[in-house]
This record gives structure tokens, C-alpha cells and sequence, in this order.
């Protein structure tokens, strides 16, 4: 079987660079674009690297699937509707340009919680991403909703650092329904991420903390 190409949306953050290493190091992908703001530095014979504007892309690369870790924070974004290009609309416009190219699957991270009944704005944007994405009609999709995730972050961030030292401490009595709510590794969600990807399954998948800290 010939060697597929990948389209990684958010190389540069914590789970993203994490799949990024697992995607040029398989045997399973010849190609792999990715869409940055600026240049990395990366240098790989894999690695096609695309510099772009979100708010103006429109034309697709050739690529079997797309793996998406795009996210931020309210305070990184400084306002609600910025929140949502990154977390919403950059996602799902990516995500049908690809699919009328003819991608045939869509790996992407969204979040605990995620309901477009939340009344938690953050959990809202995340659940109407998922929501839009199973309307475009990919023949997989995967949907990944961890709880905190750990790893060595280039980006400090003081509040989500102690919600992760606290998640870390309590994790182990998380039991029973309340798995679901233990902190995942982000190499582990690049892991469940590239295996459902070669995985040769069809349909829409959503992946909770506990199912994906069995990759860790």
C-alpha cells in the first residue's frame, strides 16, 4: 500500500508537536503538511511547510487526513470572538475545504465537556465545533476530548499549571465514571490520534481521558 500524506493543523503547541514527531517518524505517511504562522525551523525530507492566514485560506493541499490541534485561551485570545476563529471556525472551514479536495478523514482535538448546550462559553465554541464537523460527512472522524493535558509546555501558563499539578494528585481515585476526568499526556493524544487514523475504521468517534490514557 502506498505511503498516505497528512495535513497537521497546530504543529507548533503541545499536542500538535507531539504528533508532528509521530507523523514523520511513520511509515505510514510520505508527506506532511503543516499550516504555521511562521517558519519552525523544522527541517524533515517529509515535512511540507506552509505558511498561511487562516482568515484567507482557501485552497486545499493533498492530503488522505487532517489531524487538527488547534486551540488557545480566552486570555490568550483577549476576546470571545477571537476565541472562536481558533477553536471553531478555523477548525470546521479547514475541515470542509479539505473534504471537498477529497480528504477522507478528520482527527481533532476538542475538550471535556464539550456540549453546544454548556453554559460555559468554552465548552459551548468546543461543542459546536464537534457539531458542525460530523455535519461535512468525512467517512472518519475522530473527536478527542481530554480533560487537562500534561507535558512540557514552551508556554507557562500559572492557572492551568496548578489545575494540572491538582488533576495529577487526584487522578488515581478518579474511578469508575469519574476516569473520564483524569489528565491525559499529550504524546498520548498524538498516539490515539495517528491510531485511529490508520486504524482502516469508518463513522464518527469520540474519545474520552480514560480511553485515551491507554495509549500513554
Amino acid at each position: 500500500m502506498a505511503a498516505k500524506s497528512a495535513l497537521l493543523l497546530g504543529a507548533t503547541g503541545l499536542t500538535g508537536g507531539c504528533l508532528l514527531d509521530l507523523l514523520l517518524q511513520s511509515d505510514e505517511y510520505d508527506t506532511i503538511f503543516i499550516y504555521v504562522r511562521k517558519p519552525t525551523g523544522i527541517v524533515h525530507t517529509k515535512l511540507r511547510e506552509k505558511i498561511i492566514d487562516y482568515d484567507t485560506i482557501t485552497e486545499a493541499v493533498e492530503a488522505e487526513d487532517v489531524f487538527c490541534c488547534l486551540g488557545t485561551t480566552i486570555k490568550k485570545a483577549k476576546t470571545q470572538e477571537a476565541f472562536k476563529k481558533v477553536d471553531l471556525i478555523y477548525p470546521v472551514s479547514i475541515a470542509e475545504i479539505q473534504f471537498k479536495a477529497g480528504s477522507k478523514r478528520y482527527l481533532v482535538v476538542s475538550a471535556m465537556g464539550a456540549s453546544v448546550s454548556s453554559s460555559i462559553f468554552y465548552s459551548r465554541v468546543k461543542g459546536e465545533m464537534e457539531s458542525q464537523l460530523q455535519q461535512i460527512g468525512y467517512s472518519c472522524l475522530g473527536i478527542f476530548r481530554p480533560s487537562f493535558i500534561t507535558g512540557n509546555r514552551t508556554e507557562k501558563r500559572m492557572g492551568e499549571s496548578i489545575g494540572i499539578i491538582l488533576f495529577s494528585l487526584i487522578s488515581p481515585f478518579l474511578v469508575g465514571p469519574l476516569r473520564k476526568y483524569r489528565s491525559v499526556a499529550a504524546s498520548a493524544i498524538a498516539k490515539a490520534m495517528l491510531h485511529l487514523s490508520n486504524s482502516g475504521k469508518t463513522g464518527n468517534y469520540i474519545l474520552l481521558s480514560d480511553q485515551i490514557k491507554t495509549f500513554e
